[in-house]
């Protein structure tokens, strides 16, 4: 028995598992799953010492919630959101350290885009099966899939608080994240299907529009920046976008790193002006470590990431501005656990 499983077992007849739910319901532009799986918990009977649920009405109230599940020792939390809860949780968790035993999470896709739940989150997409899922742990059950990934520790943006995500992003990562989320999301497409849109419409002006740098409606123009992976230069002057993340996947299941998969966190780098899309889109978004890419794209693994730019960027769906007299900097943060199923 691994050290995960037993940490979840059943000693003596009596549970070590404690459980939390915790819920944004305006996630998923109120979609109203996680309300709906809390309502079935109610009606169940479930009392607050198998499972503790909270919602999330005010995210000022966030920190209040994590102090109680600590005080109360939940050792696996439920969180039904999307990307930017779950960062937001993440943080809390690593940088306040309230916790005597950092709590296992189990992602539930409840929001409008859950990147890191398409690779780490709870296969069931059952409301029914989730709650059976999670009563069963609160009353003992061990779960048959745990996996654990480090963070990605933004140490120093603008604001002054350090963050924890698991994909980060700028040039025209940053620019595409915005116009889907501005554009696509008010259209009614949500999780893949805006995803894909967005990239779509971004695909189709690289295609059969020339490059211009200087049209600033355009995703793929260069944006200036350099960047530096454990003490060494990667990449300097106008690019197209960069991307790091500890996942194994990203949203649509992209896998748009190479040459590095020992490593921790994955970098890439596109260069300016963008490749050829018939050529090379496919390759750069999926393919195996020996994959041919063209030049100006880099990709590589590093413990510690410098970015100088002027340009925003996006950590996990939500957007945040580079430090003014510094690179920013990524550093691989610490490890959590993930039930999948």
């Amino acid at each position: 028995m691994d050290d995960e499983t037993a940490k979840l077992t059943i000693c003596n007849g009596r549970s070590k598992m404690s459980v939390g739910l915790i819920i944004n319901p305006k996630s998923g532009k109120e979609s109203g799953y996680g309300l709906k799986l809390a309502e079935i918990l109610r009606q169940r009977g479930v009392e607050p010492d198998v499972v503790e649920v909270k919602v999330i009405e005010d995210f000022g109230a966030l920190q209040n919630m994590m102090d109680d599940f600590a005080a109360r020792e939940i050792t696996t939390l439920f969180i039904s959101s999307g990307d930017g809860t779950v960062q937001a949780i993440q943080t809390d968790i690593a940088e306040r350290k309230k916790f005597a035993q950092q709590p296992a999470l189990c992602l539930l896709p409840h929001g409008t885009t859950n990147m890191t739940a398409a690779d780490l989150g709870f296969s069931v997409k059952s409301l029914e099966k989730q709650a059976d899922f999670i009563i069963g742990l609160g009353r003992g059950a061990a779960p048959s899939d745990v996996r654990k990934r480090p963070t990605v520790r933004v140490v120093n943006p603008r604001d002054g608080m350090t963050r924890h995500g698991m994909f980060v992003g700028t040039g025209a990562a940053w620019q595409g994240t915005m116009f889907c989320q501005t554009d696509v999301h008010k259209t009614g497409l949500k999780g893949d299907w805006a995803t894909f849109a967005t990239l779509a419409t971004a695909l189709f002006k690289a295609a059969f529009f020339k490059a211009n740098p200087t049209d600033l409606s355009r995703i793929d123009r260069p944006y200036e920046m350099e960047i530096v992976g454990d003490g060494q230069v990667k990449a300097r002057g106008g690019q197209l976008m960069y991307l790091a993340t500890t996942l194994q996947k990203l949203i649509l299941g992209v896998k748009p790193f190479w040459g590095g998969a020992s490593g921790t966190m994955r970098s890439t780098i596109i260069g300016y002006p963008p490749p050829n899309v018939f050529r090379w889109a496919v390759p750069l978004m999926r393919g195996g470590e020996e994959r041919k890419v063209p030049d100006g794209a880099v990709s590589f693994c590093a413990d510690e990431v410098l970015i100088d730019t002027k340009c925003s960027f996006v950590i996990d769906g939500e957007f945040f501005d580079p430090p003014e007299n510094e690179p920013l900097r990524l550093e691989v943060g610490p490890e959590f656990s993930y039930v999948c199923g």
